[in-house]
């Protein structure tokens, strides 16, 4: 078991990405620092092949694992009007609890991973008390799913919002909805374009990942006592 300079074992700490992976880089420049003190970061996980978040780990010396999701689809084909390869889904979600559950992480933290995951994926860290947290650009309860930077800068420029938010949330078979770790208001007004916006949210989701995923380690360790 790997321990910090003080002899204390450390959190391990398994991350999902999609894509360049800014949070990530959060995550690993804030490891066994104040801000996230006794972790380690054991394995990336990516979706997509090119994700820059691979190289970022592979920079800092973390095993990555690419798993996509085109061969379960071929696998499992769905040939229905309006396809959603539930079947596919499951076995690619089976496959990657599997892959997460053999190096015995602490928590799993979604960062930029754009993937809505399964009870498949769920149901088997239940046991081994593997908490996920995934990384949302809107505050609980408010904007659920994809592209909810671009529907808060749309909203905002109807008149019918003057702020937005960033959180950290448990992950449940409900999209979004799972109980907020912490969450932090963004205001809109002041940006003059959706690239600002997507500035302001971004500088407020990488000390926020941090945060949260310290919290429940904190929690964890509380819990072992």
């Amino acid at each position: 078991m790997a321990t910090a300079q003080d002899g204390r074992p450390l959190s391990k700490i398994t991350v999902l990405i999609s894509g360049s992976g800014t949070n990530l880089q959060a995550l690993i420049d804030s490891c066994n620092t104040p801000a996230l003190p006794h972790a380690n970061i054991i394995r990336v996980i990516s979706d997509r092949k090119d994700a820059y978040g691979l190289k970022r780990a592979a920079d800092a010396n973390i095993p990555t694992i690419y798993h996509g999701i085109v061969p379960y689809k071929k696998k499992h084909p769905d040939t229905s009007p309006n396809p959603t390869f539930d079947e596919a889904r499951r076995a690619y979600d089976a496959d990657l609890a599997n892959i997460v559950l053999a190096d015995k992480p602490d928590i799993v933290v979604c960062a930029g991973f754009m993937r809505i995951v399964t009870t498949a994926f769920l149901t088997p860290l239940l046991h081994p008390n593997v908490p996920i947290i995934n990384l949302h650009p809107s505050l609980h309860g408010d904007l659920v799913g994809a592209h909810c930077i671009e529907r808060a800068w749309e909203e905002f420029q109807q008149g019918k919002r003057k702020k937005t938010g960033v959180m950290v949330h448990y992950v449940i078979a409900q999209v979004d909805m799972g109980e907020p770790i912490v969450q932090r208001e963004v205001e809109i007004e002041g940006c003059a374009s959706l690239k600002e916006l997507e500035e302001r949210i971004h500088a407020a989701e990488h000390p926020l990942i941090v945060e949260g995923t310290k919290r429940v380690l904190e929690g964890k360790a509380g819990e072992a006592r």
